[in-house]
């Protein structure tokens, strides 16, 4: 079960970094918390470290890159 809901993370992360308002990628924050105005799709029903651990498992994939030059992580899809 645990897995299925992962698989649905990841895809969900996926969606979301897809998206064009994030076509310069997207803070952590931006994956659970959604803002009104935003029109990306959300990541549902997964705790803050729930994401982060399918995030890390795209990036190992190397679906997600993370850029690290600011002072908060943007993650985006893989060029």
């Amino acid at each position: 079960m645990a897995d299925k809901s992962n698989k649905r993370i990841k895809h969900e992360i996926i969606q979301a970094l897809s998206h064009p308002e994030a076509d310069e990628g997207l803070y952590f924050r931006n994956l659970y918390n959604l803002h009104e105005a935003d029109e990306r799709p959300a990541v549902e029903d997964a705790t803050p470290e729930e994401i982060l651990h399918a995030l890390e498992q795209l990036i190992t994939d190397g679906h997600v890159t993370q850029d690290t030059s600011g002072e908060e992580p943007v993650f985006l899809i893989a060029k």
